[in-house]
């Protein structure tokens, strides 16, 4: 069945900036995107193709790794979520077994992670490889600095374990003063410069990966650009990107009210003039903001119709009165993957006080995701 509520994925675009993130690189400079939360709302099965190429894809917990193997992916995965901050020894236990039979690489940020990791090994009888992850001033996650080294020498003590990387992620390499995301890749470098193994280091997100060359270390982990989004307004760099979504649906209703008749919850929408409406069965539960009401715009043919009244949570009310001749069935874009149109995820963004991540992140199951047809695009 045809859903009212579409979001085209474009695999194009994904591969588009995938080879501009790439044109950034030293030559040995290892990929490894971002893929968690499905693809920041995009569908894995929808970007994964684009990815095929790449050395490492990273997700948040150990589900969505499992997910990412399950989908024939043969690579690298690392997860930056330790299961060990499970509760339960049964459940600690349960969950390491499967990534490290899955050949998950896994992070630890104290002792006992990497005690509770060598017993799966051991008990598996197979070689885990895992990635301390170092706090060098988010204070959000990560061992402490000068904690590092002694989990380092405490994972070269086990067999049964590899240390494939050290990792580090920063507060604000997507702000204009780069100077505290600096202070902490030289906080970082100073961690990692005694050690006596030659692990992996990466720290470059999005931000930094465009602004920030000399924190590309051994492997970017590039997240928000591979969707086609500016990390922010501040980058002092900004790519060509290619926004992958575009979300589509349908007129469901047509009403003309009179001058002087207010719609929606609370009617704080009250209209000066005779009013043709058109309703769009798309509201806060399907991630569209409800704090969008009476700011955005969706696109009727070649009209922006503005939103009129408050978003409910499966409907939206759209002032079609400068729109043409709309009718029932007729097609609206929700979304525009047109980075420069009033309705773009980015625009989006900035009337929600949001960014870029939290939009596409928050958008429904009751969207359905389908890859784009790049050659037979529709007019909305």
């Amino acid at each position: 069945m045809e859903g009212y509520l579409t979001a085209e994925i474009s695999v194009s675009a994904v591969a588009h900036n995938v080879r501009l993130i790439r044109s950034r690189l030293q030559r040995g400079t290892l990929f490894c995107p971002a893929v968690k939360a499905d693809c920041y709302g995009h569908g894995l099965q929808f970007v994964l193709p684009a990815l095929q190429d790449a050395d490492c894809l990273a997700v948040a917990t150990p589900q969505e790794a499992i997910q990412v193997r399950q989908t024939g992916w043969t690579g690298d995965i690392l997860a930056f979520f330790s299961p060990c901050a499970y509760q339960r020894e049964s459940d600690i236990t349960e969950a390491l077994d499967e990534l490290i039979a899955a050949k998950v690489s896994l992070t630890v940020v104290k002792p006992d992670d990497v005690h509770h990791v060598c017993a799966s090994a051991s008990r598996l009888g197979m070689r885990a490889k895992v990635h301390l992850k170092v706090d060098s001033g988010m204070h959000r996650s990560g061992v402490h600095v000068q904690s590092a080294v002694e989990i380092i020498e405490l994972v070269g003590k086990h067999p049964q374990l590899e240390l494939a990387g050290v990792y580090t992620h920063f507060a604000t390499a997507d702000e204009a003063d780069k100077q505290y995301a600096l202070n902490q890749l030289d906080c970082f470098r100073q961690a990692a410069a005694g050690l006596k193994c030659k692990p992996l280091l990466h720290a470059a997100n999005s931000a930094a990966l465009i602004d920030m060359p000399q924190s590309h270390l051994d492997m970017v982990r590039p997240g928000i650009a591979l969707y086609g989004y500016q990390p922010s307004d501040e980058m002092h760099n900004k790519l060509p990107l290619r926004p992958v979504l575009r979300v589509l649906s349908r007129v469901m209703q047509v009403r003309e009210v009179p001058a002087g008749a207010a719609a929606g919850y609370g009617l704080t929408r009250r209209f000066e003039r005779a009013t043709r409406l058109g309703l769009v069965p798309i509201g806060y539960a399907d991630g569209y903001f409800r704090c969008l009401s009476n700011k955005a715009v969706m696109k009727i043919g070649q009209a922006y119709a503005p939103v009129a009244g408050r978003v409910s949570m499966d409907q939206t009310i759209l002032d079609i009165t400068d729109a043409g001749n709309v009718s029932i069935g007729q097609q609206v874009e929700v979304i525009s993957d047109d980075p420069a149109a009033p309705n773009s995820v980015e625009n989006l963004a900035k009337l929600a006080g949001t960014i870029p991540h939290e939009v596409t992140c928050r958008l429904g199951g009751r969207i359905r995701r389908v890859a784009r047809v790049e050659d037979s695009r529709p007019t909305p």
